[in-house]
């Protein structure tokens, strides 16, 4: 029963990074922008969580700091590929490395540190009364992170935004059909740009969790794939929100799973690829003709001026 408990309670708090980028990955694909720079803005996200709780020394400062770090970066991009009709998947890339290196020069002329920043404030857990006295259950969701409680009402916020909101159908319509947007005399480039700042801000909560909710501290590359793990989930479910958030439950578990084998196996490498396998599996599993990407994800569109 600890055991369980144990993988459980970890599950919980590996699945929200993860989640996070997911549903921020989400509404990004649904608009007709590709995620696959879902990596470079989470990591812009964890480094600004830590830029900004070094600086002002509040940590929520330093989520907010993430927002505005991920939502830059995912605009510069966006801009490149609206506006100058940029390749989404050779941008996405590029956003992944060079976020990669900014971060550790960043690092350097911060701190004048190598692959990792000074320790500064994080967020403290919240703890639910009376049911954080409760055995198992209290150990499992009765103290953990304020951004683990966040991560259901921000899967309720995207599904209410995308599929009960004018706003969202016309994010939506977007994604899958620019052109009747533009018969109706609406701006294609405005609902992109905005799908992109609201899920860049999404992504960058996730980064804010790696750096300052596990952590106290930023270190090189350490979103370590989950990026490309919520595009997974994004695919497993087939674009949906809810389904995307399923997605990222399973990753968090094999995650979760992973390091808890870790003490039982002498050959700890090969445990610890089962995020890893399971992200190929999904990817090569579910990506086939009976499951599309929006019909306009990541093709350039001229609107006419």
């Amino acid at each position: 029963m600890d055991i369980i408990v144990s993988v459980m309670s970890a599950a919980l708090r590996l699945t929200t990074p993860i989640a996070f980028a997911t549903l921020g990955s989400v509404v990004m694909e649904l608009a007709g922008i590709n995620a696959l720079a879902t990596e470079g803005i989470m990591l812009a996200g964890a480094f600004g969580a830590v830029m900004g709780s070094w600086y002002f020394t509040i940590p929520w400062m330093g989520v907010l700091c993430a927002v505005l770090f991920a939502v830059a970066v995912a605009l510069l991009r966006s801009y490149l590929c609206i506006r100058h009709g940029a390749n989404h998947t050779v941008s996405g890339i590029g956003l992944n490395m060079l976020l990669s290196g900014f971060s550790a020069m960043m690092l350097k002329i911060v701190w004048n540190m190598d692959g990792k920043s000074d320790v500064v404030n994080n967020l403290n857990p919240w703890s639910i009364p009376i049911i954080d006295k409760i055995p198992g259950l209290g150990d499992i969701v009765g103290r953990q992170n304020p951004l683990v409680y966040l991560a259901l009402p921000a899967l309720l916020l995207v599904w209410v935004l995308l599929y009960r909101t004018s706003v969202g159908l016309r994010l939506m319509t977007v994604g899958e059909n620019p052109e009747v947007l533009t018969s109706l005399g609406l701006s294609v480039s405005k609902y992109r740009y905005l799908a992109t700042a609201f899920g860049a801000a999404l992504i960058g909560i996730g980064g804010a969790y790696l750096s300052i909710g596990q952590l106290s501290f930023f270190s090189q590359d350490m979103t370590s794939g989950r990026g490309y793990m919520a595009l997974a989930a994004c695919v497993f479910g087939r674009w949906n929100p809810a389904g995307a958030f399923a997605g990222a439950l399973l990753f968090g578990f094999a995650d979760s799973l992973q390091m808890h084998l870790q003490s039982s196996v002498k050959y700890t490498q090969f445990i610890q690829m089962i995020p890893y396998v399971l992200t190929i599996l999904v990817l090569s599993s579910f990506v086939n003709k009976s499951v599309h990407a929006p019909a306009a994800s990541g093709k350039p569109f001229e609107e006419q001026e």
